[in-house]
């Protein structure tokens, strides 16, 4: 396979159409940010959620240098444990060469955002017709050069293979589940069935034991994140890479629950608000639109209980997990 180090190919960004990941971020419980007086709602580290996530990816012993067929038939749950169609909503496999890495640390630098470009030093893919729910290994490309498998598919132990079930045929975006493919001699195996992926993630978070943002329930909201520096993986920031912003009310349901359901925290949600930025450290949740209505948001006032979150977005980023997950605290003068 060709190498690839010339395109920004961020690996992490695989996952979230999976879920947040990993790694630990200290916290500190209490209610911080502005008290609401007319000044920035300022937000800092120890606002911010901590992730920790693992990933058991199966593997499928295979003949090495053979033009193998690859099913993704069984596919029919993604990391989320979330329905898949295998015929309609797998868009694109794409397989991966990985140098001097072994499977379970693949694994772990995935599940740590630690994956670095230079790690893939080799990429091809194949498009779905949504005809079929299998393709031959000799129908992947390097966005259309054609691949001498016999040459490039090899028992090696400075190279792992990994397979990508996407939907989407962005690279590196929306995989629903993943496979490791090793060539190995004496193997006669030619077929390769990807596995289903619900159950590969685990995953936990922690959303109690942040500072929650103090914000009051009428304007101005301005909120400014020039002091984060970390994101609820443990990664340095950006703060000028955050392109978007969520706002997400949850009717009648506490944080833990919100916490033990992360994976389905938009899906769980009773209305979300996006800001879409171009830069800055600051954004006017004035400005937040709801999603499916179009309406500009309102304010933090609402006839039932439930839980306000916050989340800082960055699409470019290796981990495109929420930079910063919140929880707010609309109560006047609480804390």
């Amino acid at each position: 396979m060709p190498q690839r180090r010339d395109i920004d190919y961020t690996m992490m960004r695989i996952l979230f159409a999976i879920a947040p990941l990993a790694g630990v971020l200290s916290t500190v419980a209490g209610c911080g940010g502005s008290d609401g007086g007319g000044g920035p709602i300022v937000l800092g580290d120890e606002n911010n959620y901590a992730a920790m996530g693992s990933l058991a990816i199966p593997t499928v012993e295979t003949a090495p240098a053979t033009d193998l067929d690859i099913c993704w038939t069984n596919v029919i749950n993604d990391f989320q444990c979330h329905p898949v169609a295998p015929m309609a909503d797998v868009d694109n496999m794409a397989l991966l060469r990985l140098l001097h890495l072994t499977e379970p640390q693949v694994e772990d630098r995935l599940a740590t955002g630690e994956l670095a470009q230079a790690d893939v030093n080799g990429y091809i893919e194949y498009r779905t017709n949504h005809t079929s729910t299998c393709a031959k290994l000799s129908q992947l490309s390097f966005f259309g050069t054609v691949i001498d498998v016999a040459s490039e598919y090899t028992e090696t132990i400075d190279q792992t293979y990994l397979l990508v079930f996407a939907k989407g045929t962005r690279p590196g975006v929306g995989a629903r589940t993943m496979t490791f493919i090793k060539p190995t001699a004496g193997v006669t195996n030619t077929r390769v069935e990807a596995a289903t992926g619900c159950g590969q993630l685990t995953f936990t978070a922690d959303l109690t034991s942040l500072t929650k943002v103090k914000v009051p329930a009428a304007g101005p909201w301005l909120i400014d994140w020039r002091n984060i520096t970390r994101d609820g993986q443990g990664n340095a920031v950006v703060p000028t890479a955050i392109d978007s912003v969520l706002i997400g009310f949850y009717e009648g349901m506490t944080v833990e629950q919100i916490q033990s359901d992360i994976f389905d925290l938009e899906l769980n949600a009773t209305a979300l608000w996006d800001v879409a930025l171009s830069g800055g450290r600051t954004a006017d949740l004035a400005t937040a639109v709801e999603r499916g209505t179009g309406a500009k948001f309102s304010g933090f006032t609402r006839s039932a209980p439930g839980v306000w979150m916050l989340g800082l977005l960055c699409s470019t980023c290796q981990n495109p997990a929420p930079v910063l997950l919140t929880v707010l605290d609309t109560n006047a003068g609480g804390g």
